[in-house]
């Protein structure tokens, strides 16, 4: 299993990243507000550890106390979201929480849906575990 844990510049800053290559599970943290240059970071290290995935990989993205990303941050999701489905990705599902930015929650699903697969929402990790069919 490979974890990578980064602190912002922000306060509240933090993503983590963790491949769990016995469940074939990448599971992605986002929390506080990160600028572009640790989304873009963070974008990277989520594509190098997936690689270690096999085909047909589940994520589990925590997005539950992500503020919402500038456009500029916001890129370097859109593009690794692209490269995980080119990668195999199979289900994908968001934590959210019921105070989760709905601007996040929508912007994360309209990236999804226009790299080319959709994602389930659950209020935990371990109900978003339940839901993973991979």
């Amino acid at each position: 299993m490979t974890q990578i844990v980064e602190y912002g510049d922000n306060d509240d800053a933090r993503y983590e990243i963790e491949a769990d290559t016995r469940s074939n599970v990448l599971y992605l943290t986002f929390s506080g507000s990160l600028t572009a240059e640790e989304m873009a970071t963070a974008a990277d290290e989520t594509v190098a550890a997936a690689e270690r995935l096999d085909d047909g990989f589940g994520i589990v993205n925590d997005i539950s106390t992500f503020t919402p990303p500038s456009p500029e941050a916001a890129e370097p999701i859109k593009e690794a979201q692209v490269d995980l489905k080119e990668m195999g990705v199979g289900d994908v599902v968001r934590v959210v929480a019921d105070d989760t930015s709905a601007v996040t929650e929508n912007a994360f699903q309209r990236r999804s849906r226009q790299a080319g697969y959709t994602g389930k929402t659950a209020g935990s990790r371990a109900e978003a575990e339940r839901k993973l069919d991979c």
